[in-house]
């Protein structure tokens, strides 16, 4: 029996570990079963033509809500070339409603329900031998004597112990991400999340943490995603876990590095995860911790109460020790947060700096708690996977259009990392952090720019036009100060060849002699002890490696920029030649 398990992944870079379980689960016995990744931005006839040449009986695709669309759309094409074929579906997005989803879907023969690797097994088993279906646990079905949709009893959640190495295959994991799981379950009961439906938390024995990830790291992968709802539940298995990714990576030193990412909640965090850190190595790990909002109503709805205020201390003592990358997050469209809301659980987030703030969007999942409560909450949400929510009886639907914008120049600009020196001085400008990113971003629709893509050399003037129309006029001086910062910060971007008209300083804020003083302030020999690789250039490579500048702002100042690997290093001149 020839096997083919199908992902349709958002990116290129990610990749599916469903699947990739699934695979070893069942090869022992059925050893000719393969897997194969496609994106959901391909065109579906290449992705059916593929399909189909591997004349599979049995084709299995890992159904998610980003990708179902496109997958049911697969199926459809391949079913009328393949009437023999049986075809199965699985994942978070058909295991809830499966009788509807069914009738609504008659291409499809069979859903496996929850987790599948023991499921799927036992129904290839079935068909091979011609069983009885209704004896496979963790199953909805079509009988296909009389169409009836048969639904079995709920399958036990298999031991963590019991799950083979995903990654038992050849694979090439170059410039893609390896996703590890070493937690099933999450001790939080979360009404948006579908982890509430399961009860319990199961752990991964380290060791086998270990066979998995010198796997993946042998096959090239150098960023690590593990896909633990709740990393840092349990402190000695996620301590014991992080201890074996950095000997695991310290076989890879590479310029590029390896990264792991966890997803924390901050709730747990404590003197202990400071300790453990401060020895930790500088940017192996990455957390990103879902605060989603800051209103005590809204989390006690969604049943996740938290003290942000609290445990935010230890967010700015991480960053401060300058080990880990953070990414926190919020949701808009939560019941009981309006506007008003809203912009205060941004700001407060937005107070901590993290390295990234995701802006999300709730998606009112099949099987949630709040998808069983919407009318009480008057959540409005698309009919279509995602789910994406488009009104609440506190958020207007136009309210929520504006905060989409204001995510998109959120992305741009903060998350970006390129206009740390402007945001910093122009958010002061304004009330707070949010009302500036509201007001830029309705500049942007305004101006008709949401409709194109721009480059990340645009963006600077994007910001620069923004400023000189809203600001100039009545402080002229601010145009000085924006254009000093936003210059900074294209320096940091890249080592420029010319810059732009808009940053160009006037000769008044120059010293007399700066063009003299620059080229001087380059050749000068003190960089022989501050940067390593100064003896190892020779004059035409450390012209091209390094850029000079003056800076009238924030204070007067003469500052040398090095270009390594794509990084800009900055050394600020105290005393000027």
């Amino acid at each position: 029996m020839r096997i083919l398990l199908v992902a349709l992944n958002a990116k290129y870079v990610h990749t599916n570990l469903a699947i990739r379980y699934l695979r070893e689960s069942v090869k022992g016995e059925f050893p000719e079963v393969e897997i194969r990744e496609f994106t959901i931005n391909e065109p579906i006839e290449r992705i059916e033509a593929e399909i189909f040449e591997a004349k599979a009986d049995v084709i299995g695709f890992s159904c998610y809500i980003w990708n179902l669309k496109e997958t049911l759309a697969v199926i459809r094409q391949l079913r009328p070339t393949s009437p023999r074929t049986r075809i199965l579906v699985g994942g978070p997005e058909v295991s809830f409603e499966a009788d509807c989803f069914l009738r609504e879907n008659t291409e499809i023969d069979a859903v496996v329900l929850g987790e599948g690797e023991v499921t799927l097994l036992e129904l290839l088993r079935a068909w091979e031998l011609g069983a009885n279906l209704a004896e496979v646990s963790g199953l909805a079905w079509r009988n296909p004597q009389n169409q009836e949709i048969m639904i079995n009893q709920h399958r036990q959640q298999l031991a963590m112990t019991k799950l083979p190495n995903p990654y038992g295959g050849k694979e090439d994991f170059q410039g893609r991400l390896a996703y590890v799981e070493t937690i099933r379950g999450c001790p939080f009961n979360c009404q948006y999340c579908l982890s509430s439906t399961f009860q319990g938390v199961r752990y991964l024995p380290p060791e086998r943490f270990r066979e998995i990830i010198r796997r993946a790291l042998s096959c090239g992968a150098r960023t690590i995603k593990l896909v633990d709802r709740t990393f840092n539940v349990n402190k000695e298995h996620s301590f014991r876990i992080l201890d074996i990714a950095r000997e695991e990576a310290a076989h890879y030193p590479t310029e590029a590095g390896v990264r792991v990412h966890c997803e924390m909640a901050g709730e747990l965090l404590d003197e202990d995860w400071l300790d453990y850190l401060r020895d930790y190595p500088k940017d192996l790990v990455q957390f990103e911790i879902g605060v989603q909002s800051t209103n005590p109503e809204t989390l006690s709805i969604i049943c996740r109460p938290q003290h942000f205020d609290r445990w935010a201390k230890y967010i700015r003592e991480i960053q401060e020790m300058n080990k880990a990358h953070l990414h926190l997050d919020l949701i808009a469209g939560l019941p009981k947060e309006g506007w008003s809301s809203f912009r205060m659980s941004f700001n407060e987030v937005y107070a901590v700096q993290p390295d990234m703030l995701q802006l999300g969007f709730l998606k009112v999942l099949k099987g949630s708690g709040l998808r069983e409560r919407s009318e009480q909450y008057g959540l409005i949400y698309a009919p279509d996977p995602p789910y994406s929510i488009l009104q609440t009886a506190d958020l207007s639907h136009e309210e929520i259009l504006r905060l989409h914008r204001l995510e998109d120049i959120l992305d741009r600009y903060y998350n970006s990392g390129r206009f740390g020196r402007t945001l910093d001085w122009v958010i002061q400008q304004y009330p707070t952090p949010f009302d500036f990113y509201h007001e830029f971003a309705e500049y942007w629709r305004n101006q008709g720019w949401f409709k194109q893509n721009w480059s990340a050399k645009a963006l600077f003037e994007k910001l620069w036009h923004f400023w000189d129309s809203q600001k100039s006029g009545s402080e002229p001086s601010s145009l000085t100060s924006i254009q000093e910062r936003l210059r900074y910060d294209y320096y940091l971007w890249e080592r420029p060849s010319f810059f732009p008209d808009f940053l160009l300083p006037s000769q008044e804020t120059l010293p007399p002699d700066y063009s003299e003083q620059r080229q001087a302030l380059q050749r000068d020999r003190r960089w022989e002890n501050l940067i390593a690789e100064y003896n190892q250039m020779d004059r035409r490579q450390w012209q091209r490696a390094t850029a000079v500048d003056y800076f009238c702002e924030p204070q007067p100042q003469w500052v040398l920029f090095f270009y390594k690997n794509g990084k800009a290093s900055c050394y600020p001149i105290d005393n000027p030649i």
